[in-house]
């Protein structure tokens, strides 16, 4: 009878992970799949090479998937997007800085827009901001001190 009540408890625990663990599989593939074209086609691996490319990506821009580039104050500008989303990585003029990402939904009439918050727990002097309007997807546009649109501080995905 004993032998029976451990391997019950046993079992119990092992539902319990069991039912936990599909979630959490879950919500680590939720953010790959997006990214991740490998499925193959009724078994061929015609996409292996697209396959490749998003797997590399996938890790390090899970929640964009995009780079945003240009020139601002005559600095060459890189912006990526990290993480799950919550974290940046800004090249400006070649030197590199990491840093928190915090994202907010609307800006001013555009309730579509998405304003990006870097360093925004630090404070608001320290913070920069760039907000990707609904029209058009592929641009940050940078906001400024006043909270105004800088359009001669833009970056672009293309």
């Amino acid at each position: 009878m004993g032998m029976a009540l451990i391997n019950r408890r046993k079992l119990a625990s092992l539902i319990g992970v069991l039912v936990l663990l599909p979630a959490w599989g879950y919500a680590q593939q939720a953010e790959v799949s997006e990214a991740n074209h490998c499925q193959p086609v009724s078994g061929s691996e015609q996409h292996s090479g697209q396959c490749e490319h998003s797997a590399d990506n996938t890790a390090y821009d899970k929640f964009d998937g995009v780079v945003y580039r240009g020139v601002i104050n005559t600095k060459p500008v890189t912006l990526e997007i990290i993480g799950q989303g919550n974290q940046y990585r800004m090249t400006v003029d070649g030197l590199a800085t990491f840093g928190e990402l915090n994202t907010e939904r609307g800006f001013e009439q555009d309730e579509n827009a998405s304003l990006f918050i870097l360093n925004w727990q630090q404070p608001e002097a320290e913070q920069i901001k760039f907000v990707k309007l609904s029209k058009d997807h592929s641009v940050l546009v940078r906001v400024d001190a006043n909270g105004q649109l800088d359009n001669t501080a833009t970056l672009h995905t293309r």
